[in-house]
C-alpha cells in the first residue's frame, strides 16, 4: 500500500524532506532511518502526531498550506492533496515548486481517477476514515499537466499493482 522503498530510493539521499500531511508519521520515520536526511512532518491533527527521539526527525502541528519550505530539497505528499479543494491544492504545489531550486523532488502519492475501481475503492476508504471531508481528485493527466506547468518533469508510476486503492506515484523533479 505504502510504497516507501521507491520514495527512499527516489528522495535525495540528504537534506531536509518534509513529508506534508504526515499523519502518524509512517513515510517520515521511515525516511530518517538516513541520517543526512533532516525529515519533519507537518500535520493539522495534533492527536495523530508521533512523538520522535531521533535527533534528524521531527513533527510539527502545522497548516501544510501555510507551512515553510524554506531549502526542501525534498517535499511527500502521501493520500492528502484530495483533501484539499482545488484552489488550494494548486496553491500548495505552487509554492512547492517555487521554494525548490534545481534537482529538488516532489512526491505526490494520490488517487488517480483514470483507474476507476481503485478511484471508488479510494473514495469509500475516505468516505469511512474521514466522512465529513470533501474529496477533490485529478485524474493523472490533469495533475501532469499542472505540475508539468509549474515546472517540473514529471513521472508517474503504479509500484503497487494488486492493492485496491491508491498506489500511483507522480515524481516530480525540477
Amino acid at each position: 500500500m505504502l510504497p516507501l522503498k521507491q520514495i527512499d530510493e527516489t528522495l535525495p539521499k540528504s537534506g531536509k524532506i518534509i513529508d506534508l500531511g504526515c499523519g502518524e508519521g509512517i513515510i517520515a520515520n521511515y525516511l530518517a532511518r538516513e541520517q543526512k536526511r533532516l525529515v519533519i512532518g507537518v500535520d493539522l491533527n495534533k492527536s495523530r502526531l508521533p512523538k520522535s527521539s531521533k535527533q534528524n526527525l521531527q513533527f510539527i502541528y502545522g497548516d501544510i498550506i501555510e507551512f515553510q519550505l524554506k531549502n526542501a530539497s525534498g517535499v511527500i505528499l502521501s493520500d492528502v492533496l484530495h483533501h484539499l479543494v482545488f484552489p488550494d491544492q494548486k496553491t500548495l504545489l505552487t509554492r512547492i515548486a517555487s521554494c525548490f531550486k534545481k534537482g529538488g523532488i516532489l512526491i505526490i502519492k494520490e488517487i488517480d481517477t483514470k483507474e476507476l475501481v481503485r478511484s471508488k475503492l479510494s473514495r469509500f476508504w475516505d468516505f469511512i476514515l474521514y466522512p465529513k471531508d470533501e474529496i477533490y481528485y485529478w485524474n493523472s493527466k490533469k495533475l501532469r499537466n499542472l505540475l508539468a506547468s509549474l515546472g517540473f518533469k514529471v513521472k508517474i508510476i503504479r509500484p503497487c499493482r494488486f492493492f485496491p486503492g491508491s498506489t500511483t506515484l507522480f515524481i516530480c523533479k525540477k
